[in-house]
């Protein structure tokens, strides 16, 4: 979760509502946010690839739910781990 601060407003925003709403179709994101669906569409997709969200497209309309799962594990760097040793 604290992954979602180096997001802008905009998108952090966006993924917060819909933890909130665990999960919502496309055309509910178009009434909740009045974006434009191309505008909103490219802020899904670069959201998908960074891995803030899923679609579940077995739902029926497909639903966009947040990825809570940690998406890679954070290491700590070798010359770090020397360091303290």
């Amino acid at each position: 979760m604290t992954d979602l601060l180096s997001l802008a407003d905009a998108e952090r925003t966006l993924v917060n509502w819909l933890v909130r709403q665990r999960g919502a179709s496309f055309s509910d994101l178009v009434a909740h946010t009045q974006l434009a669906p191309a505008t909103l569409e490219a802020t899904l997709n670069e959201l998908l690839a960074a891995g803030f969200l899923t679609l579940d497209e077995a739902a029926e309309p497909p639903r966009f739910k947040p990825n809570l799962i940690s998406r890679k594990p954070r290491t700590v760097p070798d010359p770090l781990w020397r360091a303290l040793d």
